[in-house]
């Protein structure tokens, strides 16, 4: 029988220096994941800003102004609100693409997000590498609303009219704006032959919409409400799957008559790409954290407003399928940015 083989000095040394770093290696391997969670939890180690690429007192600006205090409560750091307005929201929306890697700048994006990819030829970001969806921040059906002395009162009767050959306008902020995104969508899925009116943004259209020199205009709440409430706008019919609460006798679009019709005005923050894994989760779990604030959620509810909802891989799979069907409307009604 062969004798086991002795280990030579060499070795035996080896071994001897090896048991004494196995601790050393266990201790520096568990400091080095406090370490890491460590920085996770800290975060924001600064002042966060928000870039809300709207101009200030719309629903973007206030939602990501609510949310922003929310957050900076939860974590004694400040979130700054930058609004960045123009060219269709793409000016606020690049600065942030450029960002790649900073854990201490978010985007509030809405449904221009998920728009423009279809819309402009040159865009200068992509929606789908260049950002990470954290979660959405607040959402809305919009209102179908034209002039009290407007004689359609159901939106069947608005497109028959239109298919008769009346001259059926419907207003929006610009186009690509989720209020011209309804009109073309509603065009397309009745055969309608609507009239877009352009406008820039704002509250612009508003006296043409109550005078009458425009039929409607599809509107959010946030805006509409005041107007109704003040008998100067009537409602025919909201965009949602379900009725608005605040408006429960409104029928919606598809109960009216057109099959499968939802619009929903959305906004949403991202974090630019690169950002970490784990510094995601923390930004969503902070996030998650601020939506659930009763006084936040009351405050947007009585403008027919929800708050909080689908986050991360959710939200995500939402954004994608927004940037598809605004994509086809788009295409099927051939709709370009500078035409």
């Amino acid at each position: 029988m062969q004798q086991a083989t002795r280990p030579d000095a060499r070795t035996r040394l080896w071994a001897r220096r090896l048991r004494k770093l196995l601790p050393a290696l266990g201790v520096a391997a568990m400091l080095g994941t406090t370490s890491a969670a460590a920085q996770t939890e800290a975060w924001p180690s600064k002042p966060v800003r928000i870039v809300v690429p709207y101009a200030p007192g719309g629903i973007a600006d206030i939602s990501a102004r609510s949310v922003g205090q929310k957050m900076a409560e939860l974590t004694g750091q400040s979130f700054i609100i930058e609004n960045r307005p123009g060219a269709d929201t793409r000016i606020g929306t690049e600065a942030v693409s450029r960002e790649q890697g900073n854990d201490h700048i978010l985007l509030l994006a809405g449904g221009g997000f998920a728009v423009n990819n279809s819309l402009f030829d040159d865009l200068r970001y992509d929606t789908a590498k260049d950002f990470i969806p954290l979660g959405l921040v607040v959402s809305n059906p919009l209102l179908l609303v034209m002039g009290k002395e407007q004689p359609y009162g159901s939106v069947m009767e608005l497109v028959e009219a239109a298919k008769a050959g009346e001259n059926i306008t419907l207003a929006s902020g610009g186009k690509g704006t989720l209020s011209h995104m309804s009109m073309e969508l509603l065009a397309s899925r009745m055969s309608a032959p609507i009239t877009h009116v352009p406008y820039k943004g704002g509250s612009a259209h508003t006296a043409d919409v109550v005078s009458g020199l425009v039929t409607g205009i599809f509107e959010n709440p946030s805006s509409a409400l005041p107007l109704v409430r003040g008998d100067k706008y009537k409602v025919i019919a909201t965009t949602g799957a379900s009725r608005n609460p605040v408006l429960p006798d409104v029928p919606t679009v598809a109960e009216s008559g057109v099959e499968g019709f939802e619009v929903i005005n959305w906004f949403g923050l991202f974090a630019p790409a690169g950002v970490s894994d784990a510094t995601v989760q923390r930004m969503a779990a902070v996030l998650s954290e601020a939506l659930q604030d009763e006084a936040l959620r009351k405050r947007f509810a009585s403008e027919g407003v929800s708050v909080g909802g689908m986050m991360t891989q959710e939200f995500a799979t939402f954004v994608q399928n927004e940037t598809v069907k605004w994509g086809d409307i788009i295409r099927a009604q051939n709709i370009r940015a500078n035409d």
